[in-house]
């Protein structure tokens, strides 16, 4: 019997170790670190409408990030659960009858 427990103890162990291994996987997959920033400057030249994204089609959380770093001539982080997929795909934000250019550095 004390070898079946033992069995026992070290399959079970290996379950929850390998369980713990494949969340640790699966949840990295959909998150980014904190070292991810976003930069806003004024644009120049032409701007391309296929690269532009209206402000008001930004999330209430993303608007916010914009409006940060649209107000400072530093980069902002970006939080780790923000989602700044929109920034990467398009490089313009028309925000009050302006353009602004947009740069994610992402360390």
């Amino acid at each position: 019997m004390d070898r079946r427990y033992r069995l026992g103890t070290l399959v079970l162990a290996l379950v929850i170790l390998a369980g713990a291994g494949i969340y640790v996987f699966i949840a990295g997959q959909n998150a980014h670190s904190s070292d991810a920033y976003l930069e806003v400057v004024p644009a120049e030249g032409n701007v391309s409408a296929n690269e532009t994204v209206a402000f008001e089609q930004l999330s209430p959380p993303q608007q916010d990030l914009f409006e940060r770093a649209r107000n400072t001539t530093e980069i902002v982080e970006i939080p780790p659960d923000l989602d700044y997929g929109v920034f990467v795909d398009n490089r313009y934000v028309q925000y009050r009858n302006r353009t602004d250019e947009t740069a994610v550095m992402v360390g």
